[in-house]
């Protein structure tokens, strides 16, 4: 099953399918993305907006919620990315 598209359908289709039920991280997460959607909604944003349950970033020290910025029409790729990391500054200091 694909998970990509319309941010509130997917988000729908996710919690239908319990995906995450049996993981309180999981549910948490599909809390604070419903949040998000309604923030991105207020905003007029969510229209540009595509969620995918696919994206993955190979970088360990990301503990929560990844994105990625594209052009639509251009064929470059993302021109941004990023996402949540706790504690990434204790890995390389002791400060």
């Amino acid at each position: 099953m694909t998970y990509k598209g319309n941010p509130l359908e997917m988000l729908e289709k996710i919690k239908t399918a319990k995906i995450f039920d049996a993981s309180e991280s999981g549910r948490q997460g599909m809390v604070e993305m419903g949040l998000l959607f309604e923030y991105l909604e207020a905003l007029d944003c969510l229209k540009n907006i595509s969620f995918d349950l696919s994206l993955a970033r190979g970088l360990d020290y990301y503990t929560g919620m990844i994105y990625e910025a594209v052009l639509q029409g251009a064929n470059i790729g993302s021109i941004g990315g990023g996402g949540r990391y706790d504690g990434l500054v204790g890995m390389f200091s002791s400060k």
